[in-house]
């Protein structure tokens, strides 16, 4: 394979495009195992010739492919548990699972190897946006080592504070299968090594956006904060992103309506002046396209953001406003296409093609990673001024430094503001898996408030993992068979 070939395909395996369907070919579990053969073809061909050890270029693409076949096996690990390893090309359909510490056991020494070939994006060698660099496989392997962490503490049953519709209710977190060998302590040491590395480096390569207003948007779009994630092209077919701001967004800021939204009692935990409220949500709004529809508001019949100061068009009461309405739902704003400060209204939905990269890591989650490895680490003063930087970023009033001294209290604000911070990032139910909580968190919780409607969050122990399609049930004669439930 010549080079130029083999830039191409280690840069392309990392998009996904699709609704992701059980057993088909755009189902996750076949994504990502496509990711992996692309990435051992893409590996043994580098591996063909002396310049992946040699060539600054190719040492670079070298660290790429293993960084994406071992973000491709820590989602599958998180999803589906013990997985088959398949590591070459030629590996055999047939192929059995391997325990899920061996799994995390390639996924850690792929990016440790990785990090000995990338650059950092200031020093050249790294390709267009969507490439990894040396940053975002720190941070993929920092958040791996809090992952494995915490899920062996989990198995000593630690305890952790989580908001339950307003009430703070302490939980024992529950054993995490694969996990009980995993060793917390270094885990937690090695993941706080690399956040201290980037966060060495703020400003250098990538740094926090100044605030809210800053971050998100499309006038915004791969601004110092994102280290990396898939690149979206809306004008081709196979690259763009569909539906991530069509689904997201309420009318009339071109979605397709509030499709997909923030739990209220998620809402009620962000300080009253906090960014990714007050900026984050939209917080008046068209129930649909049709021209009847009359603007609600969030929180529903509030005048908390009718203030004087407020442009005209950001003002909730209007002429045409439905003051009866009480169904408003908080429709987050990080996945507007267009400037969350000046939005545009539309006459009609957008195209679902769009230019919207998927962000998959930015720069703030050093700093709460590396709050989660000092709590556990017996710092928990750190802890709390590292997440603190993060609230402080957000405006946030309360803050924690000084204030906050029990681990068990400290772990459970890193939990909180991860939650708060990276709402509808693909994060939180992974935190909640990963800790032992997601069936006591769930079941507790029992329903959530969504529009005029209570959805059941009662879950059991099949939902702690995804099925496997049957094609591949069928195929693999050494798999074993599904998952628990399915």
């Amino acid at each position: 394979m010549v080079f130029s070939n083999i830039l191409l395909l280690c840069h392309n395996y990392c998009i996904f495009k699709g609704h992701y369907s059980y057993n088909t070919n755009n189902d996750l579990w076949s994504v990502f195992y496509r990711m992996i053969n692309r990435a051992n073809k893409a590996k043994e061909s580098l591996e063909s010739s002396t310049a992946y050890t040699e060539q600054s270029a190719v040492r670079q693409l070298y660290g790429e492919t293993l960084f994406l076949r071992a973000f491709a096996y820590f989602h599958l690990v998180r999803m589906y548990g013990a997985v088959p390893l398949r590591l070459t090309s030629a590996t055999e359909l047939n192929c059995p699972r391997s325990f899920v510490e061996d799994v995390y056991g390639q996924v850690t020494e792929d990016l440790e190897t990785a990090l000995e070939y990338m650059y950092y994006n200031s020093e050249g060698n790294v390709g267009a946006w969507g490439h990894a660099d040396k940053t975002a496989a720190a941070l993929l392997l920092a958040r791996v080592y809090c992952t494995m962490g915490s899920a062996a503490l989990s198995n000593k049953g630690v305890g952790m504070i989580v908001d339950i519709k307003g009430e703070q209710k302490r939980f024992n977190c529950a054993g995490v299968e694969g996990a009980a060998n995993i060793d917390a302590e270094q885990c937690y040491s090695r993941a706080k090594e690399l956040c201290d590395m980037v966060i060495a480096r703020r400003g250098t390569d990538y740094d926090l956006a100044t605030d809210y207003l800053n971050l998100w948007g499309s006038n915004n779009r791969r601004n110092k904060e994102f280290v990396w994630g898939a690149s979206a092209n809306g004008g081709d077919t196979d690259f763009n992103n569909s539906y991530l701001h069509y689904y997201h967004n309420p009318a009339p800021y071109g979605g397709a309506g509030a499709w997909i939204y923030m739990a209220p009692n998620l809402y009620e935990q962000y300080d009253e002046t906090d960014d990714r409220i007050v900026h984050g949500v939209w917080h008046y709004y068209q129930t649909a396209y049709n021209g009847t529809a009359k603007w609600v508001s969030f929180p529903s019949s509030s005048d908390v953001y009718n203030a004087d100061n407020l442009p005209e068009n950001l003002k909730a009461f209007r002429p045409d406003f439905n003051s009866s309405y009480k169904y408003g739902v908080a429709c987050l704003t990080k996945h507007y296409n267009g400037d969350i400060a000046n939005p545009s209204f539309f006459s009609a939905r957008q195209a679902t093609a769009q230019n919207q990269d998927v962000i998959l890591i930015r720069f703030a989650e050093a700093y709460l990673l590396r709050a989660e490895a000092e709590v556990e680490l017996g710092n928990v003063q750190a802890a709390m001024e590292d997440v603190d930087v993060i609230r402080k970023r957000a405006k946030a009033e309360t803050l924690y430094a000084g204030k906050v001294t029990d681990q068990v209290e400290a772990r459970s604000m890193v939990l909180k503001e991860r939650g708060l911070e990276f709402c509808q990032e693909f994060n939180r139910k992974f935190d909640l898996l990963r800790w032992g909580l997601y069936l006591d968190v769930m079941n507790e919780t029992q329903s959530i408030v969504c529009g005029n409607a209570n959805r059941s969050t009662v879950r059991s122990k099949k939902n702690l993992l995804y099925a496997i399609p049957a094609a591949e049930v069928a195929e693999n004669k050494l798999l074993g068979g599904n998952n628990y439930g399915y």
